[in-house]
């Protein structure tokens, strides 16, 4: 059986949640596309929501993420036309899945097995939100603490901005002064990453074992109630460019803080 018609229950409460930020907060799940997300939220361990869609054209060319989905949800396939309909992408392949929010508590003991975080401050762009996650993925960082008025990160572009990484690592939304102090209480040194006399040159001085760095809003940078409760303030230095992307930034800022696993 194919379900063909976009007023399908099943459809309709799919497109919901790729649209609507409240809805997946309310059911606590997020909307997944693609068979390389699809197979990484599979072999992440992910928990999965009961049914996943697909097209005949994607059961042909992806056999290997259908059979592996099949163990864990209950298959229905669709349309082309349905599945343009639920699509994020300008060119879908036709694998469409559900999946329960990652985001974790931050708490003392999570901080006692940690020794790095980016903390992002209001950050809007969905775009470079998912970037950020990718690179603390890559260069080992502990997790990614979103705070304030962020985007959501479980919206459809952040996910795949993220590239899978959303799915391995650990990602906790809280207020901001909250978890500065947490982490400040579990003998993090917090940095804001800002231009100012008191800043310090990144790699001029060896980062400690407990670091985390706030990145602030692509506009307005960190916010002044956020400077004063940091320990410390770092910048990266740049030559005649006025500033850098804000996941450029984090990204480089990541890779330094790498070095002090080495």
């Amino acid at each position: 059986m194919e379900i063909t018609s976009k007023q399908n229950t099943y459809i309709k409460e799919y497109r919901k949640l790729t649209e609507q930020r409240k809805y997946r907060r309310q059911t606590g799940y997020f909307v997944c596309e693609g068979a390389k997300l699809a197979v990484e939220a599979v072999k992440s361990g992910c928990a999965l929501g009961e049914n996943a869609y697909y097209t005949a054209a994607a059961a042909e060319k992806y056999p290997e993420c259908i059979s592996l989905l099949r163990e864990s949800c209950k298959m229905i396939q669709i349309s082309e036309e349905v599945a343009d309909s639920i699509s994020d992408t300008k060119s879908p392949q036709g694998i469409f899945i559900t999946v329960r929010h990652l985001d974790k508590i931050l708490n003392l003991s999570t901080i006692d097995s940690s020794r790095q975080f980016i903390i992002l401050e209001n950050l809007q762009d969905m775009g470079n939100i998912g970037t950020i996650i990718r690179s603390c993925d890559a260069f080992s960082i502990d997790g990614v603490i979103l705070a304030g008025d962020c985007a959501d990160v479980f919206a459809p572009k952040t996910v795949r901005s993220a590239m899978g990484s959303l799915f391995r690592l650990p990602i906790y939304c809280c207020d901001t002064e909250e978890a500065i102090t947490l982490l400040q209480k579990g003998g993090f040194t917090v940095y804001s990453a800002e231009l100012s006399d008191r800043s310090v040159k990144l790699g001029e001085e060896k980062l400690p074992q407990k670091t985390a760095v706030v990145i602030g809003n692509e506009g307005n940078g960190v916010s002044d109630t956020v400077k004063k409760l940091c320990d410390k303030s770092l910048f990266i230095p740049i030559s005649s460019a006025e500033s850098l992307n804000a996941s450029v930034a984090a990204s480089v800022i990541a890779w330094e803080m790498s070095k002090v696993r080495e």
